[in-house]
Order: structure tokens, then C-alpha cells, then sequence
């Protein structure tokens, strides 16, 4: 089972906590299985003898937990409370599902046997989702405990192998299924909160002379663009709508550009090599920069060599050196 260093999250052993702390002593989960990413952490909790006890609340976190029964509970078995608000459920089919905002205090009862997949989403997967989309920020989810989503349920039963065998899938992977799971929460439970301001500007000064640092340190492009944002102080989403606002296009063109004036510097400027200016401007060999540099300026780095060099006598520059091009 895969954990998390943030003990208090609401999914796989901490999860089983809650569920068991208030039981009789002969209570016990049969099985509990996780799979846990940042994004959408899922967990598989399996008890033949039910949880015949109310459960302990679980502590309030920014975050739902879609909870999708792969059994089927009996009418009258479901308790459930909300803020000391009681609701008792009805037959809940397999694959009904149910949305529990762990803002609220909220504990449960259920005798009967539970097969039960638990999907915990935290708000800022939401948030970031809508943001992307440009759409409106989600003010909440809400069903009726049992509504049938077969949508839901289909794809539960897609990720069910990779609990016990998370390395079957690869992140991407993950990433696409958090994608999909989200955006039919959103699109069939959230009730969202007004539409965003769209973001009229670009980056702030500051920020954009903190990125173009921080590309002349990673010329090889090795920063991702939640460094980059974060750096800024703005969520990825933002930080890539107003990039392209400052400088005209994306990250990952700015800094392709960039390497080729660099190496335009270089090749005039100095006696390097051109093995030596493709591994100072970020290129992982010589073939990768001469086909990047003949694409956008027009003529190979040989070439343009013989066509712009500056003066007659040149100095080498150092792997270990920055190079600073003449203004």
C-alpha cells in the first residue's frame, strides 16, 4: 500500500483509522489498498462484517471524498452525519456513489458488508482543473447519497488492477485518469461560484526577470513549469496564460529561442567548438542544435559562423562558465 507523509489525509490507512476507531474490538477491514498521487489519492476498503458502530470524524481538510460502492447496501442499513445533521439512506446500488466535503464534520454507519472504493480529491485538483479551462472555480459537490453513475463506475473498474499493482501504470497515466474523473465531477456535480476574472496582464516585472534567471540556469530545460510558477508565486495555469502575455509565446519556445541567441553569441564570438556551444546553450549533441538552429534562423551553425563572425581573434568559454552575451 502506498502512504503519504501527511498522516491526517483521508484515504488509505488513516482512512481505515477513522472507519475502525470507534468499533467493537472483533471489527476489522478485511483489506485496504491505495494508490496515492498529490492530485487524487484512491483507496479500497473491503469489511464483510460492515462498521456496525458510528465512525470516528474525520478531521476537516480542503477535500472531497467521492465514495462509489461496488456492492450493493441494503434500504435502511446507510447512517450518515453531516454537522450533527442525520440522513439515512436508501438502498444504494453498486456503483452509486456519494460526495462527502471533508470541511464538514462528518462520520458514518453501515452494519452490512462494504466493498467501497474512496476517491480523495483534494480542492486545488478542482481548482486547477477550472482554472485551465478558464471556467468557474467549483463552490462545491453535491449528489444524493446512492445516485447511480454508471460513468464513474466504468471507470473505477479501469483503475482496479493498478491497487495492488500500482507500476502497471505510469504517470501519465494517472494523470490522464485524474483528468477524467474530475472533470465529470465537475461537470455533473459542481455547483461553481462565479466565473474567474480573466487575467488581463501579464508577469509582473519581478517575475519576469526571475524566470528569464531561471532559464539562463537551466538552458538544458530541465526546470518544470510548476518551478517556474511557483517562482512567481502563481498557480501553473496562471503562470502559463500570462507567460505567453509577456513574452509573445510559450515557455518551452522562449526557451529554445533563448539558447539559439545564445549560441549565435557564441558562434561569433568565440572559438568554440560547435560540440562545445551545443552543450553550453543546453542541446543534448551536436546534431540536436544544428537541426534546432537551421530550423529557426535559416542556416546551419557552421554557416552562419562563417557569414557573422565578429572579430578575427576569439576566446574559449568554459562548460563550468555562464556566457554572458554582448549586448
Amino acid at each position: 500500500m502506498t502512504t503519504s507523509s501527511n498522516s491526517a489525509n483521508a484515504y488509505g490507512a488513516q482512512m481505515a483509522k477513522y472507519f475502525t476507531l470507534n468499533q467493537p474490538p472483533h471489527v476489522a477491514l478485511d483489506s485496504v489498498v491505495s494508490v496515492v498521487r498529490p492530485q487524487l489519492a484512491i483507496t479500497r476498503l473491503i469489511a464483510r462484517s460492515g462498521i456496525p458502530e458510528r465512525t470516528a470524524s474525520i478531521p476537516s481538510e480542503k477535500a472531497y471524498v467521492v465514495s462509489v460502492h461496488l456492492n450493493h447496501a441494503n434500504s435502511g442499513e446507510w447512517e450518515l452525519w453531516t454537522d450533527g445533521k442525520h440522513t439515512k439512506t436508501g438502498a444504494w446500488p453498486v456503483g452509486g456513489v456519494a460526495m462527502c466535503d471533508l470541511e464538514s464534520n462528518s462520520s458514518i454507519r453501515n452494519p452490512g458488508p462494504i466493498d467501497w472504493i474512496h476517491y480523495h480529491v483534494p480542492r486545488a485538483t478542482l481548482d486547477s482543473l477550472t482554472d485551465d479551462a478558464e471556467t468557474g472555480r467549483v463552490k462545491r459537490l453535491h449528489c444524493v447519497y446512492g445516485t447511480s453513475d454508471p460513468t464513474i463506475h466504468h471507470l473505477t473498474q479501469l483503475i482496479l488492477p493498478s491497487l495492488s499493482r500500482p507500476q502497471m501504470f505510469s504517470q501519465l497515466f494517472m494523470d490522464s485518469f485524474t483528468m477524467m474523473i474530475c472533470s465529470h465531477l465537475v461537470g455533473r456535480y459542481g455547483q461553481l461560484r462565479e466565473s474567474i476574472e480573466q487575467i488581463k496582464g501579464g508577469l509582473a516585472p519581478w517575475q519576469k526577470r526571475r524566470v528569464v534567471e531561471l532559464f539562463h540556469e537551466h538552458l538544458d530545460g530541465e526546470v518544470k513549469l510548476a518551478t517556474l510558477a511557483a517562482e512567481c508565486g502563481l498557480s501553473v495555469s496562471h503562470f502559463t496564460r500570462s507567460f505567453r502575455r509577456s513574452f509573445g509565446t510559450s515557455a518551452h519556445r522562449y526557451l529554445i529561442l533563448r539558447r539559439v541567441e545564445i549560441a549565435k553569441a557564441l558562434l561569433s564570438e568565440t572559438n568554440n567548438s560547435l560540440v562545445e556551444v551545443a552543450a553550453l546553450t543546453g542541446f543534448s549533441d551536436q546534431a540536436a542544435f544544428t537541426r534546432t538552429f537551421a530550423s529557426i534562423v535559416g542556416a546551419t551553425p557552421a554557416k552562419w559562423r562563417r557569414e557573422n563572425s565578429r572579430r578575427a581573434v576569439f576566446f574559449e568559454i568554459s562548460k563550468h562558465e555562464p556566457f554572458q552575451p554582448r549586448e
